[in-house]
């Protein structure tokens, strides 16, 4: 039985015969996620969604849902009221919960990044440990760094007030600008909404913004360097022996002509950094999750976000969790949800899963199977889901012809904050190699005149290596 095959067991001796409730997630999104379970012989599940999401929904056969709709502003608004919602579910989704599980017997699984532990009164299987969740603070990371003998840009670590922020980004700046980032205050973060580009000419109503978002929301920011590059991620997975280190993964990170925020877009496996840095991207993982692991018994999937520039890659943050990027995972072995994985790892029960194994599963089919596009968030609100095949031009993105072969799919459908948009792009129309960057900010702009989507210009990072 190979590595792949014993996993499946693995998973399949979890999930057998039993109920399952899937909490926090969009009803669109869980539709891969059951057909998956189903398979490993799940009885009937139930998904407590946070909104209808883009895509397929699941077939009613094999899944009951309850929405419960999560209007928000932005992602982080997103994560507060996920996080609101599993705490304290609604009465009608208690009623539903009760229904569907009157003996309490049903696995009750939620998103690997979550920091809920809970639904309700029911503990979520495999879920982050709340000293893990305090780990990812931005202005705590390059402490991890130090500790892990792992190098990393100079920094500050500054109150979250005008007067600070401005003398330490005077004391920091290297000609282009600083990057601001807000501590954990109210809860972990992501999507770039608490980061700020403050380049070196930026307008008053920059930095206006920027430290009047600071002083509402953080005690404390990271101050550092801007770093011009390619944003790239290495994953890192603690097992009970010790760590597996993954392929680097492309964080699409777009940037606007002028203004302070960043747009995050999406990830990919499609880049591959040169040897040299991919080798020093891995020893890093290596060091962060041995420090993880020997000093906050971290267990399961962590991310180190970085930048690749003109000097090599540099760290930027940690993420303790199951980041994005590993959606890779789904299309090497469709019929093991590597997430579970992690989710077993994670509860203690996978002793016999170990760093050898993670890596000899992952690390060979990612590099020669790749993954990935870019998404984002748009204001707009759309009601259904709509796909248009497209192909790349130069730099132009536009929908396909009759006759015309495409080289990826573009799709529109509801959001949380409104509407969602994704660009797919196909491994067999896609070269390996370069950043996927430029195609996405040109699907993006695609989706701006088709959609109205009104996102504005956006522009890839450069390739500086």
């Amino acid at each position: 039985m190979d590595i792949a095959e014993r996993f499946v067991a693995r998973v399949r001796d979890l999930i057998d015969g039993r109920r399952v409730i899937l909490a926090g997630v969009p009803l669109a999104g869980s539709t891969r996620r059951i057909a998956q379970l189903r398979a490993l012989g799940s009885d009937r599940c139930l998904v407590v969604a946070n909104g209808l999401g883009t895509g397929d929904l699941p077939d009613p056969v094999d899944a009951d849902h309850v929405i419960v709709p999560t209007p928000a502003r932005d992602i982080i608004d997103e994560f507060r009221q996920l996080e609101r919602l599993l705490a304290d579910p609604p009465a009608e989704v208690r009623r539903v919960i009760e229904a569907f599980d009157p003996d309490r017997c049903a696995l009750v699984l939620t998103a690997p990044y979550a920091a809920s532990a809970w639904l309700g009164d029911r503990p979520c299987y495999g879920a982050r440990r709340p000293e893990w969740v305090t780990l990812e603070d931005k202005t705590i990371g390059d402490a991890i760094f130090d500790a892990a003998a792992v190098r990393r840009p100079p920094s500050e670590v500054v109150a979250a007030r005008r007067s600070a922020l401005l003398a330490s980004a005077a004391r920091l700046d290297r000609g282009q600008g600083t990057v601001w980032a807000g501590d954990a205050r109210e809860g972990f973060n992501g999507g770039g909404v608490l980061v700020r580009w403050i380049r070196s000419d930026a307008p008053g109503e920059d930095v206006d913004e920027a430290t009047s978002r600071f002083a509402t929301q953080c005690d404390r920011v990271r101050v550092a360097p801007f770093v011009d590059g390619v944003p790239c991620s290495i994953h890192g997975f603690v097992c009970a022996d010790g760590v597996a280190v993954l392929r680097p993964v492309e964080m699409v990170n777009l940037r606007r002509p002028r203004g302070a925020r960043f747009q995050y877009a999406g990830a990919a496996t499609y880049f591959d950094p040169p040897a040299v840095d991919r080798a020093e991207m891995r020893r890093a993982a290596h060091r962060v999750g041995r420090h993880l692991s020997s000093h906050h018994d971290l267990r399961g999937a962590f991310t180190v976000d970085g930048i690749l520039g003109a000097d090599g890659w540099l760290p930027t943050e940690v993420n303790p969790r199951f980041g994005g990027g590993l959606g890779y995972t789904n299309v090497l072995y469709p019929d093991l949800p590597f997430d579970l994985i992690h989710h077993l790892v994670v509860a203690g029960d996978g002793a016999e899963i170990t760093a050898a194994d993670v890596e000899a599963l992952l690390l060979p089919a990612a590099d020669d199977t790749r993954w990935g596009g870019g998404w984002a968030t748009v204001a707009v609100p759309f009601d259904r889901t709509q796909t248009e095949p497209v192909l790349f031009d130069g730099d132009l993105c536009r929908s396909v012809a009759r006759g015309e072969v495409a080289d990826g799919e573009l799709v529109r459908g509801p959001g949380a904050e409104g509407g969602f948009v994704r660009l797919t792009l196909y491994p067999h129309r896609t070269p390996s190699g370069p950043s996927v960057a430029p195609r996405v900010a040109a699907a993006l702009a695609l989706a701006d005149q088709m959609w109205s989507t009104d996102m504005g210009p956006l522009q890839p990072a450069p390739s500086l290596r």
